[in-house]
């Protein structure tokens, strides 16, 4: 009995001393200093964003340029479902992109003018390096007939934080927004 009474105390006090860090959250945002592209009253669907399943957990993971070498911080995390930000993140960056268009993702039965499909390869970076984002987009009609397709690799420097790790992901992001929203304006 004196040793369970024993083991509880010295559990208990070592919780006082020692202690889990927080977690941080974060969440990708849009440029809300998008300049218009056109001001086309066009439908655009935007279908959900395909990504590789490394990436599909709720802590940021970090990767090297060239390295098998995965981080995943335990303590940094999405705010939100990755997917579904990345997603959101395109939605909020075509609305500026053509303002009288009508943005939204892509339900089943829609009937959107154009369709935008989404499959990052690589959402990757690290502190101190570069962010990269690459992957590759089609922009489909509504006979799922594919107008326009490309490959993508955008790179911008990371910073030293989490923080602006994530913004740097939010600024290709964007990147990749505009130049949709270019190929879409030029059909």
């Amino acid at each position: 009995m004196k040793k369970i009474v024993l083991c509880l105390m010295v559990s208990l006090l070592s919780g006082c001393f020692f202690s889990t860090p927080n977690s941080t959250f974060y969440l990708l945002e849009s440029n809300a200093e998008l300049e218009p592209v056109s001001q086309k009253r066009l439908s655009i669907a935007v279908q959900d964003v395909l990504l590789p399943d490394y990436l599909q957990k709720p802590q940021i993971v970090l990767q090297k340029e060239n390295s098998p070498e995965l981080k995943v911080s335990e303590f940094n995390r999405w705010g939100s479902d990755l997917e579904g930000m990345i997603q959101n993140t395109l939605i909020e960056d075509f609305q500026r992109s053509f303002p009288q268009g009508t943005i939204k993702p892509l339900l089943f039965g829609s009937s959107a003018q154009y369709i935008v499909k989404l499959n990052i390869e690589k959402m990757t970076g690290f502190l101190r390096q570069d962010a990269v984002l690459s992957g590759s987009w089609q922009i489909l009609n509504r006979s799922n007939k594919v107008l326009r397709q490309a490959d993508f690799k955008l790179t911008t420097p990371a910073g030293r934080t989490y923080g602006s790790y994530v913004s740097a992901q939010s600024k290709l992001i964007s990147e990749l927004a505009c130049e949709i929203a270019q190929a879409i304006e030029a059909l």
